[in-house]
């Protein structure tokens, strides 16, 4: 039986999978949701797996094309037709193109990530970590840090403008 990771590493992964997240959204790209029934899901589709590290698990994304293309395809091949079924063609090409996007995205983003880690999930991406550096979202940390110092001085300002009112 796999062994599954401990409260720590799955903690961590859960913060690395929101961060993934977030940086796809930044990037535009639709998201899944976590709770979906993969089987309706479109978009990327981040998710962490419990086991531990020598045992397959980690912070996985994975590109869900709509289910009527996923359908047809799945047809396709339980009907034995060849790699060149356009199904078949259209579900490969747009799942390699999307997996060769989200790891490009995170990489610029800079998230270590792996292509083709688990035969038997060919365009699951893994992403290993994020290195620490410069971030788009340092503006925004930024314009947040001066927006609370603006609340905060115009609050103080209020609060001595009340005070000076009720002296008077």
């Amino acid at each position: 039986m796999p062994a599954h990771a401990d409260a720590k590493v799955l903690a961590r992964r859960a913060g690395l999978a929101r961060a993934v997240r977030d940086d796809l959204a930044a990037a535009g790209l639709p998201l899944a949701p976590q709770d979906l029934d993969p089987t309706f899901a479109v978009g990327a589709r981040v998710y962490v797996d419990p086991l531990d590290d020598d045992s397959g698990g980690g912070v996985f994304v994975a590109w869900s094309a709509h289910f009527v293309l996923v359908a047809a395809a799945m047809d396709a091949i339980s009907e034995g037709r060849g790699e060149d079924d356009p199904c078949i063609q259209l579900s490969g090409t747009a799942e390699r193109a999307m997996q060769d996007a989200i790891a490009e995205i995170l990489s610029v983003a800079g998230y270590t990530v792996a292509k083709d880690t688990d035969d038997m999930q060919p365009f699951h991406l893994l992403v290993k970590e994020r290195r620490v550096a410069a971030s788009w979202r340092d503006r925004l940390d930024a314009q947040a840090a001066h927006r609370e110092q603006t609340l905060a001085a115009t609050y103080r300002d209020l609060g001595s403008q009340d005070d000076g009112d009720a002296a008077g």
